[in-house]
């Protein structure tokens, strides 16, 4: 169980580290908006893949902290993040295309 312990934490890390960093820089163009008309333009783009983010972190977190304490649900929490990448994946390609 080690690797997989591994590879959700790591996983939980990632997706943090990129939801806090644009949480950051969502807080900041919902603040400049009207400095420049690209930031209201790119307004949308930038919070839904913060919101992506923000999912795929609660996610992880869930799938770590089942696997962590051994809960009875830790294997659809598992399958449940393994879902989330795939479907996060494709959601950001389609967001930043």
């Amino acid at each position: 169980m080690k690797p997989l312990q591994y590879f959700n934490v790591i996983t939980l890390l990632l997706c943090l580290t990129f939801f806090v960093t644009l949480g950051v820089v969502t807080l900041m163009y919902a603040w400049n908006l009207d400095v420049s008309p690209r930031m209201r333009s790119e307004w949308p783009k930038v919070s839904a893949v913060t919101a992506v983010f923000g999912g795929m972190s609660l996610i992880s977190f869930a799938a770590f902290w089942s696997q962590r304490r051994k809960l009875s649900w830790r294997w659809p929490a598992q399958g449940l993040l393994v879902i989330a990448l795939v479907a996060g994946t494709l959601l950001l390609r389609s967001i930043l295309s």
